[in-house]
């Protein structure tokens, strides 16, 4: 099976809404901002 096939496949089967896309990505961003508050913390101290 090629991996257009496989795409295609994942696609057809479940498909996310917009909302769900947009709570991953703030949900993303929260380990993002706390490993840099920790980079910073830990590089001037």
């Amino acid at each position: 099976m090629s991996i257009l096939n496989t795409l295609y496949l994942a696609q057809v089967g479940t498909s996310i809404s917009d909302t769900q896309v947009y709570i991953a990505l703030v949900v993303a961003l929260i380990p993002g901002i706390l490993a840099w508050r920790l980079c910073t913390t830990l590089y001037n101290s």
